[in-house]
């Protein structure tokens, strides 16, 4: 049976002069002992023993909470209540002005969110004067580009200028991250592991925020009141729009090398989906099910494609560059080849479809798309299998996959300006 935290204390007020017997109190009951010795140490904070305890149990504490006090720097706060103000009161414009929604978001809030972001690191990293008016003047300029395109509903090509224009937006927002400097191969890198905490934290953001939302509107429901049309078009927008800038806020200032989630989900959930994609791939055999002949079928395996396209970069872009080989690298190698496989089957069938049936926007995107993950994954699959024979180091594989990075921006930026203007926005 522990020591209650009373006793405790007055056991250590009473051996605070024999080292030997504090512990042995320490090791008898470690967690009362910690406990205890916050009120110890209130009353003989001038006693140089207890000095030297209190900065061995509670040193990793203070050092938290130091890193904590970087979120509470008032410029950083105040920059980031001001993007989000202004990206929240932008998001708000259909319900403010007499415009579209279905307009609207479709071809702006994408670029809302990277502006707020490309804004913060303009200001936060030396990306400044020319650079970051360039940047920005690009942002304001592809959504210029966007909000001219005539109102379509049945273009195709339109909707595939919305689809790609955020990975556009996603590319300036690297460059402002890269403070500018977007030729730099280990910076892609960071980015890209940027990204994958960026994910996790704006989800656990909006998780919160949901449960909040869901607490609020019960509790004033109780006492008559329906807020929920008021809550929904204020708080709501402008707390999920501020959810990435918060995300970034605590990534840049607080998180920063200490602890990465990302890591330990790609380690967790590598050898889930290559269980996952085989066990589909097995089931579409036995079922006879052919995305040649089914084009719902194809868009599901597109977007699976893409999901395991990520989980193979962020896996390989969060593994250590001094780790020796082992079993996590067979399971990446395992993962990019089934997800070389699945890409082999949608470009034979997007190749099949538009031989008997004509190019349409749709079929030149998908194939496009299909045709650049299909290279980049065979580059990561070859210098991975070199890799594995030590007639390579790691870093040929980071810097393939960061090197390919501008052809996905070339071809979004192609898709976003020149599909509507070459189907003429059909």
């Amino acid at each position: 049976m522990g020591w209650q935290p009373s006793d405790m204390k007055d056991r250590i007020l009473a051996t605070v002069g024999s080292p030997k017997d504090l512990e042995v109190l320490y090791r008898n009951s470690p967690n009362e002992f910690a406990t205890a010795l916050r009120e110890a140490f209130d009353e003989l904070p001038d006693s140089s023993v207890l000095q030297v305890w209190h900065e061995r149990l509670f040193f990793d504490e203070k050092a938290a909470v130091s890193s904590v006090a970087k979120l509470l720097h008032a410029r950083d706060i105040w920059l980031t209540v001001a993007l989000s103000l202004i990206a929240g009161t932008l998001a708000k414009l259909p319900i403010l002005l007499p415009i579209s929604g279905e307009l609207f978001y479709p071809r702006n809030l994408c670029g809302i969110m990277a502006g707020a972001l490309t804004a913060y690191f303009c200001i936060q990293k030396p990306c400044r004067g020319r650079a970051a008016s360039i940047l920005l003047s690009l942002l304001a300029a592809s959504l210029l580009f966007l909000n001219l395109l005539p109102d379509r509903s049945n273009s195709a090509s339109i909707l595939l200028a919305c689809i790609y224009a955020p990975f556009v937006f996603w590319s300036l927002l690297g460059i402002a991250f890269a403070g500018g400097n977007w030729r730099s191969l280990p910076a892609r890198m960071d980015y890209l592991r940027y990204n994958g905490e960026l994910l996790i934290y704006t989800t656990m953001i909006l998780l919160g925020g949901m449960v909040l939302t869901g607490l609020t509107a019960a509790l004033f429901h109780l006492i008559g009141l329906d807020i929920s049309d008021w809550y929904m078009s204020n708080v709501v927008v402008y707390g999920a729009v501020a959810a990435p800038v918060v995300a970034t806020l605590l990534i840049d200032r607080v998180v920063g090398d200490q602890f990465k989630i990302t890591p330990l989900l790609a380690k967790v959930f590598t050898p889930l989906f290559l269980v996952m994609v085989v066990a589909y791939l097995v089931a579409m055999i036995l079922q006879r099910r052919s995305p040649f002949t089914d084009r719902d079928f194809l868009i599901a395996f597109n977007v699976l494609l893409i999901v395991v396209l990520g989980l193979c970069v962020f896996s390989v872009s969060e593994r250590g560059r001094k780790d020796s080989s082992g079993v996590t690298d067979l399971m990446n190698i395992a993962l990019v080849f089934v997800t070389l496989l699945i890409d082999a089957v949608a470009l034979s069938a997007i190749v099949f479809r538009t031989a008997s049936e004509g190019l349409t926007p749709n079929r030149m995107a998908v194939l496009g798309a299909n045709l650049l993950i299909f290279l980049h994954l065979a580059g990561i699959l070859f210098h991975y299998i070199r890799f594995i024979r030590k007639t390579r180091d790691f870093d040929a594989i980071e810097n393939w996959i960061v090197a390919y990075l501008p052809a996905y921006t070339a071809w979004s930026l192609f898709v976003m300006l020149g599909f509507p203007l070459l189907f003429w926005f059909r």
